[in-house]
């Protein structure tokens, strides 16, 4: 068996700083989609019919998307907080799933949107 080694003092402090940086990330990435569907409500609008439809849908998604991954950035933060405090960290599965499918539906609204709204000749 090996002898107990003391834990380095200041890798506490950088793990706590690593899961702050991590939740950083996905708060941007979260602000940022929902300034993206804003802008695409703003911008992307046509006067009526299926179209506006489908922006408002897109629109919708994706300024979800970006809350829910605010949220989850925050629920990762501070189980990750916990766990790093009582030394039994776990790498996260589930808010990446999920965040990942919304992801996907959403790319697959933005598809439909562009074929919708530029459909060929």
């Amino acid at each position: 068996m090996l002898p107990a080694m003391a834990a380095d003092p200041d890798s506490r402090a950088r793990t706590h700083l690593a899961n702050e940086r991590t939740f950083l990330a996905w708060f941007r990435t979260g602000i940022t989609l929902v300034a993206l569907g804003l802008a695409a409500a703003q911008f992307l609008g046509s006067p009526g019919g299926a179209a506006r439809d489908v922006v408002r849908l897109l629109s919708t998604l994706v300024i979800g998307t970006g809350g829910l991954m605010a949220i989850a950035g925050a629920m990762r933060y501070f189980r990750g907080r916990r766990e790093i405090d009582a030394t039994r960290f776990q790498p996260a599965s589930t808010s990446i799933a999920v965040t990942a499918g919304l992801a996907l539906l959403t790319a697959a609204v933005a598809i439909g949107f562009v074929w919708l709204l530029h459909p060929v000749p």
